[in-house]
Order: C-alpha cells, then sequence, then structure tokens
C-alpha cells in the first residue's frame, strides 16, 4: 500500500487531533458544570444542616459530595491538559500545511536574533528572517534545538567533512517517515506554550555552587518544628500554658521568615522554571522511550541515560520540588503554614541536594535533546519534500547538480539547472538580461550548499559536493554613519573572501558574488573582477560571478579549462517579454534594460 504523501498526513492528523479537542473541550465544559452543580448541593447541604437541624446522614451526604467534588476536580484537570495536548499535536500538523505551502506569516518567524551582517552567507542567502530557510525548516519546540539548528544552518559547528554531515542525513532520514515520534515530541515540549525559554539560566544555577545552607539551619528545620508539635501534643497533660505555646508560635514563625527571606532568590527561580521543567521532562521520556537504528541517534540517546536515573526521572523529581516550592504562592501557606513546618528550608535543602546529584549533566542532557530537536527538523524538511535528492559527498572540493532549484520558490514556479565545477580552481561567469535569473541560480548554488552541510536533502534531482567554506558577496549596503559607500562596502566584502581562500587551513572557497563591481566603471570592473576571480581559482577557489559587463566574460578565454562562460535570456514575442530560467552555455547575446525601461512608462529615443 502506497504510503499517504506529506500534505495528507498533515491534513489527516490536525483534523483528526481537532475533533479531539473539540470532544475534550465539550467534556471540560461539561465537567466543570457538574462541579458548580455539585458544589451548590453541598451549599444547599450546608445550610440545611445549619437551619434545618438535619440528622447525621447530612454530614455522610456531605462528606460524599466533597469526595465528588475532588474527583471532579482531578478528571478536569485530566481533561484540560489531554485538550492541550491535542491542540499541541493539531499546531504540530498545521505548522507542516503551513511550510509545504511557503505561508510565512503562519510560521514562527523567531529567527532574526540569528541574523548577523559579518556572517559570510547568512544574509545573502536568506538563512534567517521571515521567509527565509530557517523558518521553512524550524520544527523545533525548544530554544535549546533551535539555537542547534541556527548553528547548522549556518555552519557554526559542520564537523568533520564528510562524517558529521553524513551521520546528520543518517539520522533525518531514519526520523522521516516517523510523523509520531516527531508528533510526539513537539507535543511534549510545546504543550504548555508556543514561546522557547532559555534554558541558560537553569544550567546556570545547576553548574553554580552558590546557595548553600548551614548545616545548623537545617538541623533547626526539623527540630523547631518537632518541638512545636511536640508541645501542642503534650500541652494539656503537661499544663503547658497556652501563652507559652503562642510565644512558641510566634518564634518559630520569626524564625522561619528570617531564614526563609534569605532562600527566596533561590524558590523563586526555581519556582519560575516550573514550566521549563515539565517541558523538559516529557521530551526527555519521549526520546528514552524510542529505539534508534542511526548511530548518532542511538549515541545521543545514550547520554540521556548514564548512571543511575534516567534524564526524564531527574527531571520528574526537580519538577516535584518545584511543585513544593510553588506551594508558597498561597498566601496563607506562605506566610502561616509554612513558617510553622521551616518549609522553605525543606525546599532549598530538596533543590541543592538535587543540583549536587546531576546539576552537571543537565548541560549534556539538554544539548543531546537539542540536537534530537535540530535532527527531526532535518527529517521534516525531508518528509516535506521526497523529491529532493540525498547529496552524494567528496573527499575533494566540488559542487555538480543536476535539476539544481531555490528550495523557498514554490514547486509549481521553481526551475531547475544543471550546473558543473567539478574540481576546485573553477568558476562560472553568469551573464544575462535583467530578470533572467543570474541571482536566483547564484543564492540556489549557496543555499543548497548549506543544505548540504548540514546533512539535509538539496532541492535537485542529484548532487554531488565536497568540502567547501561558503562566502558571498550579493546583499550589501552603504552605512552614511560609518563614511561606507556601497562600493567600499562590496570591495570589503571581496577582500574578506579573498582572505578567506588564502587561510592555509586547506579548505577550498566557494564563492558567489552577484554583480560584482557594479558600482564603478566598465574598465575598472573588469580589471578588478578579473584580480578577484584570479586570485581566488589561484588559491583553489571554486564558484560563479554574476555580471552585466561583458568584459569580464574574457576570463574564460584568459583562464581556458579553469572558467566558463554561462548565460540567462528572456524572450520576446512582440511587445511582450517572458523568462524561461534556463541555463544557457556561452554569452548573453542581448539586454533588455530599455525594454523594460518603456515597459514602465518611460520614454527612451531611438538611436538616431
Amino acid at each position: 500500500m502506497t504510503e499517504p504523501d506529506a500534505r495528507t498526513t498533515y491534513e489527516r492528523g490536525r483534523d483528526r487531533h481537532v475533533r479531539a479537542a473539540t470532544a475534550l473541550e465539550s467534556r471540560e465544559k461539561a465537567l466543570g458544570a457538574a462541579r458548580l452543580s455539585v458544589a451548590a448541593a453541598a451549599l444547599a447541604l450546608i445550610a440545611s444542616v445549619v437551619w434545618g437541624r438535619q440528622g447525621a446522614w447530612a454530614w455522610d451526604a456531605l462528606g460524599a459530595l466533597a469526595l465528588v467534588f475532588m474527583t471532579l476536580v482531578v478528571v478536569h484537570a485530566q481533561a484540560e491538559k489531554a485538550k492541550e495536548r491535542a491542540l499541541a499535536a493539531a499546531r504540530f500538523h498545521d505548522r507542516g500545511l503551513s511550510r509545504l505551502a511557503l505561508a510565512w506569516d503562519a510560521l514562527p518567524s523567531g529567527s532574526d536574533r540569528f541574523r548577523s551582517a559579518d556572517h559570510p552567507f547568512t544574509q545573502d542567502l536568506d538563512v534567517f528572517g521571515r521567509a527565509s530557510l530557517m523558518q521553512l525548516m524550524d520544527a523545533t519546540e525548544t530554544r535549546f534545538g533551535q539555537e542547534r539548528l541556527a548553528a547548522l544552518l549556518s555552519l557554526q559547528s559542520p564537523g568533520a567533512w564528510p562524517n558529521d554531515p553524513i551521520a546528520r542525513g543518517s539520522a533525518a532520514r531514519e526520523l522521516a517517515p516517523r510523523v509520531a515520534l516527531r508528533e510526539a515530541l513537539a507535543t511534549a515540549a510545546g504543550v504548555l506554550s508556543d514561546e522557547k525559554p532559555d534554558p541558560l539560566p537553569l544550567i546556570r544555577w545547576a553548574e553554580g555552587t552558590e546557595g548553600e545552607i548551614h548545616p545548623a539551619v537545617v538541623g533547626l528545620a526539623w527540630v523547631v518544628p518537632g518541638l512545636l508539635g511536640v508541645g501542642f501534643a503534650l500541652g494539656a497533660s503537661a499544663h503547658v500554658a497556652s501563652s507559652t505555646l503562642t510565644v512558641a508560635v510566634l518564634a518559630e514563625m520569626a524564625l522561619a521568615l528570617a531564614i526563609g527571606s534569605r532562600l527566596n532568590a533561590l524558590l523563586a527561580t526555581a519556582s519560575a522554571r516550573e514550566s521549563l521543567a515539565t517541558r523538559w521532562r516529557a521530551t526527555l521520556a519521549t526520546v528514552e522511550r524510542e529505539r534508534f537504528e542511526a548511530p548518532l541517534l542511538a549515541d545521543l540517546r545514550g547520554r540521556l541515560a548514564g548512571p543511575g536515573p534516567s534524564a526524564s526521572a531527574e527531571m520528574a523529581a526537580l519538577e516535584r520540588i518545584v511543585g513544593f516550592v510553588d506551594a508558597r504562592r498561597n498566601e496563607v501557606f506562605r506566610f502561616v503554614i509554612g513558617p510553622l513546618l521551616m518549609w522553605d528550608v525543606h525546599c532549598a535543602v530538596a533543590l541543592l541536594r538535587w543540583r549536587a546529584r546531576v546539576g552537571l549533566r543537565l548541560r549534556g542532557w539538554l544539548d543531546a535533546l537539542g540536537e534530537i530537536e535540530a535532527l527531526a527538523s532535518l527529517a521534516a524538511f525531508a518528509f516535506e519534500h521526497p523529491d529532493f535528492a540525498w547529496p552524494e559527498t567528496t573527499a575533494e572540493p566540488m559542487f555538480e547538480a543536476r535539476s539544481l532549484a531555490h528550495p523557498l520558490i514554490s514547486a509549481d514556479r521553481r526551475v531547475g539547472n544543471d550546473v558543473r565545477l567539478p574540481e576546485a580552481g573553477r568558476a562560472l561567469v553568469v551573464t544575462g538580461s535583467n530578470m533572467s535569473g543570474k541571482s536566483t541560480l547564484l543564492r540556489a548554488m549557496g543555499i543548497n550548499a548549506v543544505l548540504a552541510c548540514a546533512g539535509a536533502p538539496v532541492c535537485a534531482r542529484s548532487m554531488r559536493i565536497g568540502p567547501m567554506r561558503i562566502a558571498t558577496s550579493m546583499r550589501l549596503e552603504d552605512s552614511l554613519s560609518q563614511g561606507v559607500s556601497h562600493f567600499y562596502a562590496e570591495v570589503l566584502r571581496l577582500k574578506r573572501i579573498v582572505d578567506l581562500a588564502r587561510q592555509r587551513d586547506g579548505v577550498a572557497v566557494f564563492f558567489l558574488l552577484d554583480e560584482i563591481l557594479h558600482g564603478t566603471n566598465s574598465r575598472e570592473r573588469v580589471r578588478g573582477a578579473g584580480a578577484v576571480v584570479r586570485d581566488l581559482l589561484a588559491h583553489r577557489g571554486l564558484g560563479a560571478v554574476s555580471t552585466h559587463d561583458l568584459g569580464i566574460t574574457a576570463l574564460e578565454r584568459d583562464l581556458p579549462g579553469r572558467v566558463e562562460n554561462v548565460h540567462f535570456e528572456e524572450q520576446v514575442d512582440g511587445t511582450q517579454m517572458s523568462f524561461d530560467y534556463a541555463l544557457r552555455p556561452g554569452i548573453v547575446r542581448s539586454s533588455n534594460a530599455l525594454r523594460l525601461m518603456r515597459a514602465v512608462g518611460i520614454e527612451i529615443d531611438d538611436e538616431p
């Protein structure tokens, strides 16, 4: 039987969970109404006992109503949590549909914080921000998962070539068809809210040593409430005056409040972390229940086990402690019951014991979880694009692709082209008329190289790629505040790319230069561009340069076998102009600048 495609899978999943959420909401309302009715009946019974002088049966009935009410409270809470899980699962499928439709406004757009003008390529290749590669691929629900995916897509930590990209690709292939697992991960992490809390405060606290409690204080927390309890128990038989007990109670409360004031920072921080503990515990437990074949996934799951209780069990312990801490939110408990039991000290001791036991392991758990979430995002991308190819990695620098296209363009509009750079020291010079596809080709080459290095499938029929360092010069801005012109900004960018190529680490630079040096006159542009390309090729660079200046195409003649001219062109039918975005060999023979100006209403005189 044929497996359903991604769209069908997501539509069925969304509809199923929306129906479940609707049914649970109806049940939740019914339970709320029943709870209100039981409460009203209990109040009526209390009134009848007070004013009607009912018999002992009334007290029995009142107890039964109290039991029913508490049962309804528990069942109502369970129904509410089940509804939240169903809504989170429905959101998982709904976001999958939004990614398929490239519905950017319906997708999370929190990746702007990863943008950097100083990065070698992310700005030019639309890796972060709205309508970006990150927005298309981000299926994470935690901050550390999102940060790990961002690191992969910006190639901050690509790992050893080609072992690490191959390992990530193998893991993504295994996770791609396991929609139920990816749904469970997203549901466990996203059931509480749509935000991605920062784990660093918790990690810093877990790895720190501040907040230690003197053993004498711990002893007082056990002895003083115990003595007070004994005093109350033996007060009448021992003829202890009530005034003495009152003074003892007030003294203990004052002592507890004084000690508790020094613990407020620790307890308040722990209380604020409850949602994080709950979220991470459920996600960790989801991973621990799975069995994986891919070595990387198996290794990551193994990091959550280790000696002693599992990661999810330890996070559950933290969750229970935080639940006790949050009892302080009730003012009566905080200022009366808590001080009598010296509650703050006991909670702080439990937190510090948890930290001493597993605090140094927390970062490793969350790192592993973030890696798994990032891999699940790569897997979702693969599942949603079954026609994309898994790249073949090579030991030497190269870039060859068949039907290469841009993944951020919808399937019904994108056009694939064959691109061939079989070795280091090779370049394409791309010419063509305006809007014909030059910039899109360069961006397609770059963004697919990013995907391949990250371990994801690429928007092509096939691809072979070797180790490389991506560097681009495309979108440039001048700066009035720094006195930097557009041309000078490009010169600085080109200098950075050349410097990268000259590094003696043996990694070739994959350069993509769009409309190179278009801010100067033709003579200087041809000489400057030629110098840059020669330098890059001399240092084993490979890549592509786009230009309107046909003088730069002379590089093919000057560097035979190392530079190849290719072009795009427009099709003209009378006064109508169109583009097929097909890459052709050789130099473009037409220009459409004047035709475009006339098309928007600018009068251009014919040459005499």
